[in-house]
């Protein structure tokens, strides 16, 4: 989306390598966690808008559930790393404005049905736990006179989803068994609810609240509830399948199930930005199938 803008873009990998990406940018190896490099970062480049993206696979939670190193690395990335920049920024009296992609996850056991910017934070895991701290170091610079926009997201999905995630499982599943390359899905709870959203509207809302200078937290989400077994329907209807056939529940997969329904309220956002969905939710998942379809060849023969 910022390439189409024309703008120049610097992106750091801690690999010097990013494979997801076509745009013409320009992808340099470095450690947002040292705060030196940070300084050099600013001062070099004397960057005008900062996107921090960079977080520890939020997939991995529960796969480490008790793993310390994994809390320390947690905390480096996604919230020191922040602050490192926030304070290249300040001391350097630079104009960078901040974008800060914070996430759900900080809300974890609240006990509110719909949530927005009042609702107290309630992190159940080390996820959330960053994420709120990564919220309260903008809080901090924004003190300091510097301007800091957190997006609070929600689940949002494109082709760009890892197949760790449910969403691209189902959607490479789906369209393998429609080729013939696969004959059924085992998926852990199909009744879960989750708040879907299309991820470049995502990014457009993070880009609309710097262009607005909005020092604030904002909620992105779609507002809007279905359940896995909502997705998984749409998926199979795109290619003309009956899910019922191919589909196994198997809850015993499930490594930590999550009580608390997630749903946003973005009306806020919405009203300062203009921002809103540019696609519905059966829309979205047209999209994820067509894509898939495109990357694979026709059915087995």
């Amino acid at each position: 989306m910022l390439h189409s803008a024309k703008y120049r873009i610097l992106g750091i990998s801690q690999s010097g390598i990013y494979s997801n990406f076509e745009a013409d940018a320009h992808i340099i190896k470095g450690d947002v966690c040292d705060a030196s490099y940070t300084d050099y970062l600013v001062r070099e480049y004397q960057p005008d808008e900062l996107y921090y993206l960079a977080a520890v696979h939020q997939s991995s939670i529960e796969e480490s559930y008790n793993d310390l190193a994994f809390y320390k690395k947690s905390l480096d990335v996604n919230a020191y790393g922040l602050l490192n920049f926030l304070n290249s920024i300040h001391t350097q009296k630079s104009s960078c404005k901040v974008f800060y992609a914070a996430s759900s996850h900080v809300f974890g056991s609240t006990p509110f049905e719909i949530q927005d910017e009042q609702t107290p934070y309630c992190p159940v895991s080390i996820y959330g736990i960053t994420k709120v701290l990564g919220i309260n170091f903008c809080e901090l610079y924004r003190q300091k006179g510097l301007i800091c926009s957190v997006g609070i997201f929600y689940n949002h999905e494109s082709p760009r989803r890892d197949s760790k995630f449910v969403s691209k499982k189902i959607v490479e599943a789906a369209v393998a068994i429609s080729q013939g390359k696969k004959d059924k899905l085992e998926l852990g709870d199909l009744s879960a609810k989750i708040d879907w959203g299309y991820a470049p509207d995502y990014v457009k809302a993070a880009h609309l609240m710097l262009q607005n200078q909005l020092s604030g937290n904002y909620i992105i989400s779609s507002g809007m509830l279905h359940t896995v077994e909502d997705f998984v329907r749409e998926v199979f209807n795109c290619l003309g399948l009956d899910w019922k056939k191919y589909v196994v529940e198997n809850k015993s997969i499930i490594l930590k199930k999550s009580v608390t329904i997630l749903r946003g309220d973005s009306s806020k956002l919405r009203k300062d930005t203009n921002w809103d969905n540019s696609v519905t939710f059966e829309e979205m998942i047209h999209l994820l199938v067509r894509h898939q379809l495109s990357q694979t060849a026709g059915p087995a023969q």
